[in-house]
């Protein structure tokens, strides 16, 4: 039996994530912190390119966009939570950076948002 062709919306997140991964594994190699957020994208991108773990891939997307809004309302609305504030803030931070990190955030809201009302990856995800 063939394997089904890979749509091009596939192809291209699973590019996107891959190349995040290494320019965030070059950031790596100056503060070691970044190896984490670049070893969840290369995850991410072989999940999406072999169309397994629907669950696992859209639970660390959602996670990372999740820490991440509650990371910038944290430190623009955190005021009058004094320096409670800054351990909110580092826990996001962590739990952001163990998803992912910065660039998770920019893919993970069109990938998201494909998921839930595209046809071709949901599709994808059920192939496998």
């Amino acid at each position: 039996m063939p394997s089904p062709a890979r749509p091009l919306q596939v192809q291209l997140f699973a590019l996107l994530l891959f190349v995040s991964s290494l320019a965030t594994g070059a950031v790596g190699l100056a503060a070691a912190g970044y190896f984490v957020p670049a070893v969840c994208l290369l995850v991410q991108a072989f999940l999406l390119w072999s169309g397994r773990g629907r669950l696992f891939f859209t639970s660390v997307i959602a996670a990372n966009l999740a820490s991440g809004t509650v990371l910038i309302l944290a430190l623009w609305l955190g005021g009058p939570l004094g320096y409670t504030k800054l351990d909110i803030a580092g826990v996001a931070l962590l739990c952001n950076l163990l998803c992912g990190g910065p660039l998770m955030s920019a893919l993970g809201a069109p990938l998201l948002f494909s998921l839930q009302t595209g046809k071709k990856l949901p599709a994808w995800f059920a192939i496998a």
